[in-house]
């Protein structure tokens, strides 16, 4: 974040950032919805261990593809609201979080990796491969459960805490 930027104002938990030249908008209280949902999907991702029925392989599908979706959601919140460059790809929203300091070089690959299953997800759902998907998982899990923590992390770090005060 620019070092001339500073906060303006709080509406309940979104931030409005200023500096000389721009206006900022980070929306926190949605970004946190949708940590805690992608947590809450993560959660039951790691309590199941078996997806051989077809509501098990159903559920699988989406706890990962709603997973996927989060951090993309939250990546381009993140984008917008701290004026980060524009991504060309979904991959490319997790290199701008690591280019900018919001997740780790370590978490970096395994989140591309998990990014990279929305196209199956997506695109190839008449034909989905679900060992792929739990492999996925299982080698992303630890990234994927590192990202919420991370970006609160960069927001409390750039922003400061939450205020529980209205305007």
């Amino acid at each position: 974040m620019p070092k001339n930027l500073k906060a303006c104002g709080t509406l309940e938990t979104d931030i409005l950032m200023e500096s000389e030249e721009n206006m900022y908008f980070v929306d926190r209280e949605t970004i946190e919805q949708t940590l805690v949902f992608m947590e809450e999907q993560l959660a039951f991702l790691q309590q199941h261990t078996t997806w051989d029925t077809k509501i098990g392989q159903l559920a699988l599908e989406r706890s990962l593809h709603t997973v996927i979706e989060s951090i993309i959601d939250v990546g381009n919140s993140m984008i917008d609201g701290f004026i980060m460059r524009d991504p060309g790809s979904y991959e490319d929203i997790v290199d701008i979080l690591e280019d900018e300091k919001v997740i780790g070089k370590d978490m970096h690959g395994d989140l591309v990796n998990a990014v990279k299953l929305r196209k199956h997800l997506v695109q190839e759902f008449t034909q989905v491969d679900h060992q792929m998907c739990i492999d996925t998982f299982s080698s992303s899990e630890k990234a994927l459960l590192a990202f919420a923590p991370a970006v609160r992390n960069y927001l409390e770090n750039e922003l400061g805490p939450v205020s529980a005060f209205r305007r």
